[in-house]
């Protein structure tokens, strides 16, 4: 029993600080920050999300339990690149209903 409590605790320790994987969150989260994604409201719920996770990932990482940061800072970086992909498709819909404003104006032009 000993040997596999051993064995389990120097696995935990030899995975590597996810520095990268926090890196690559962070900037997916200056993304959806820089997209609006606090004017999407489901956006910006998945940003608050992300943000959260993050810091669990640090205090994770700080705490030396890399390969639950890993995998927190992971879920961290989707919900920010989901907040982009909300934010994207809000911002696609507006257009969209702008582009359709522009046409049904110019059809009551020509009818006059």
């Amino acid at each position: 029993m000993f040997l596999g409590f051993a064995l389990a605790t120097a696995a935990c320790a030899s995975f590597a600080p996810p520095t990268d994987t926090l890196a690559a969150s962070q900037a997916s989260m200056r993304g959806a920050e820089e997209l609006g994604a606090h004017k999407v409201p489901q956006a910006a719920l998945q940003l608050q999300l992300a943000q959260e996770e993050l810091a669990t990932a640090q205090k994770l990482m700080a705490d030396g339990a890399n390969e639950r940061a890993h995998y927190m800072a992971l879920r961290a970086g989707n919900d920010a690149e989901l907040a982009i992909a909300l934010t994207r498709e809000n911002n696609a819909k507006g257009e969209a209903a702008n582009a359709q404003q522009r046409v049904d104006a110019a059809k009551n032009l020509e009818t006059k």
